[in-house]
């Protein structure tokens, strides 16, 4: 009899923690639509970087919201200002975007500069005090179920390979058809199938069912001098719309991410791209609200 309430003490117990932890990954942190932040008209941010402060009297959150810079301008003030902020808050915890930076070395701040930009400068800062960085984008698996869940294959993969693929070939190997075939098959198995989980059908994984749902999408036929730009802030057509669902799923991640660093660190410095800043300010309020 004591044996069987003590099992019923612990399942109660284990339900519990269940529960909680499935209220935070559940939790929808209030946000800004992208169609409503506010930018000038080339999309810029007030400054860069845009740095705003959330506050308790125990938590603190400083974000360094960036536009992105070509990472051969090692000398943009936006490092400078990034830096500044950094030694003027001292954080216990850093949090960067573009994956785990956290066992990378960098021979000096130049090298950091020119092979990884603001993620290498971040890593470069945390080193200096010995503190963590910690990854604030979601893993692209979590984020293409996410997807999957509204969107078909088509649809998807019309959006992803355009924003992730198409834009990044160079004008001689988007001639060369025989290399763009190869160079596709492999994002496709290595990229979406492998490291993002989708599974597709032979016929999903051709470019042929690439330019089929890029047609429908977008109403007109493939051409890569003529690729639809990513453009959150464009209320018009599915593809944007699907842009935008990919970055709000990105952004309740990284406001997970925060919440749950606020929970064993007092100090939390973040650099994001700026659109993210501007869309999450409300959730970052209501993070630091908690300890009010």
């Amino acid at each position: 009899m004591k044996a069987s309430i003590i099992l019923i003490l612990l399942t109660l117990t284990l339900m519990s923690c269940g529960n909680k932890k499935d209220k935070h990954e559940t939790h929808i942190y209030p946000t800004i639509s992208y169609l409503n932040i506010k930018l000038d008209a080339a999309g810029h941010l007030p400054s860069n970087p845009y740095i705003l402060r959330f506050e308790s009297s125990t938590k603190h959150i400083v974000f360094c919201g960036v536009n992105h810079v070509d990472k051969s301008d090692t000398h943009n003030p936006m490092y400078a200002g990034i830096e500044k902020a950094f030694f003027e808050f001292k954080p216990d915890v850093c949090v960067n975007e573009g994956g785990d930076v956290s066992n990378k070395v960098y021979a000096s701040k130049e090298a950091a500069l020119k092979k990884s930009g603001e993620i290498g400068l971040i890593k470069i800062l945390a080193d200096s005090l010995k503190i963590k960085t910690v990854n604030g984008d979601m893993t692209d698996s979590l984020e293409f179920k996410e997807l999957l869940k509204k969107y078909t294959p088509g649809e998807f993969l019309a959006y992803i390979v355009t924003e992730r693929f198409m834009w990044g070939l160079s004008e001689q190997e988007a001639k060369d058809t025989v290399a763009m075939k190869k160079n596709y098959a492999g994002f496709i198995q290595k990229y979406i199938m492998k490291t993002g989980g989708v599974r597709l059908s032979p016929e999903q994984q051709t470019l042929e069912f690439y330019k089929v749902n890029y047609q429908k999408l977008l109403n007109r036929p493939f051409s890569i001098p003529e690729l639809e730009p990513t453009n959150p802030f464009d209320p018009k057509g599915k593809f944007q719309e699907i842009g935008r669902a990919s970055k709000q799923i990105r952004d309740q991640s990284l406001l997970r991410t925060i919440d749950s660093l606020l929970k064993t660190h007092d100090k939390v410095f973040v650099v994001f791209g700026g659109w993210h800043l501007l869309t999450c300010e409300p959730g970052l309020k209501q993070i630091i609200s908690q300890y009010n």
